[in-house]
């Protein structure tokens, strides 16, 4: 009796919960290919409802709507009002993803959550990664530190550790004021995970909040496919293809089934 109230009460705190996850997108006109930014838009949002949870939301912002063939009433489109930024300006358009994050952030407050996730337009989420979340209420936040990168077309994955400093989609949160006091609170100077993904771990450490790592892959960086924003960090050098190649039998992974399953990438077979 004792075994099944505990396993009540188990079922009962994940059912309480609530994941958000939110999605700046760059506009038509600014986008190198807006077609292409589509296509892996609605590959990542794909990925992000392969979770089976019905109280998780996937929030999309942008100035355009994408003309996304998804059906599932857990996504949520958001239309900004904000300017298009120009294309030939890099610093503009990092703003512009800034001023849409806070954006959406605002928005959410009316679906309460109790995790957020900023899920960049390109990458991929497990199909595990909410229940894995739901099942740890403890922490206030979770740090992807080993993730998967995937150059568009390729076969393989290549495990890449400190996954949180290349990638943007590494972070679940609480949503809470204390970890982003600038987009939930009142501040205007004091940022902790209302910042860029590189400087969070430490933000968070620094504020002695319960921070669990993950140490599985729970995510995939994708790069190749000619609308990254930093495209020069995305031209590898020499000395990158030279250290991937000599370290690509521990590395690089097969893309199986069950992966493609996992990141929602049935399609790209």
């Amino acid at each position: 009796m004792a075994s099944l109230l505990i396993d009540a009460y188990k079922i009962q705190l994940i059912v309480n919960h609530m994941m958000l996850t939110i999605t700046p997108f760059i506009p038509n006109g600014v986008a190198n290919d807006w077609q292409k930014a589509v296509n892996c838009l609605e590959r990542t949002i794909g990925s992000i409802l392969g979770n089976p949870e019905r109280d998780l939301r996937a929030i999309v912002i942008c100035q355009d709507r994408p003309p996304l063939r998804i059906k599932d009433e857990r996504y949520i489109f958001l239309q900004t009002k904000q300017p298009k930024p120009n294309r030939e300006d890099y610093d503009a358009k990092l703003h512009d993803i800034g001023l849409k994050t806070a954006e959406a952030f605002e928005t959410a407050r009316d679906f309460s959550p109790d995790y957020v996730m900023v899920v960049d337009a390109d990458d991929l989420i497990s199909n595990t990664l909410v229940s894995y979340v739901y099942q740890r209420p403890n922490f206030d936040a979770f740090c992807l530190k080993v993730g998967y990168e995937w150059r568009e077309g390729a076969s393989t994955f290549t495990i890449r550790h400190r996954f949180n400093q290349y990638c943007g989609s590494s972070h679940v949160y609480r949503f809470e004021d204390r970890l982003f006091p600038v987009w939930l609170g009142k501040s205007t100077t004091k940022r902790v995970c209302d910042q860029s993904h590189s400087y969070v771990e430490g933000a968070l450490d620094a504020e002695r909040l319960q921070v669990h790592k993950i140490w599985e892959c729970k995510a995939v960086y994708v790069t190749g496919h000619g609308n990254n924003l930093d495209l020069v960090g995305h031209r590898l050098t020499m000395k990158r293809r030279i250290k991937d190649l000599v370290f690509s039998p521990w590395r690089n992974k097969p893309i199986t089934p069950e992966l493609r399953t996992e990141f929602g990438l049935q399609s790209e077979q």
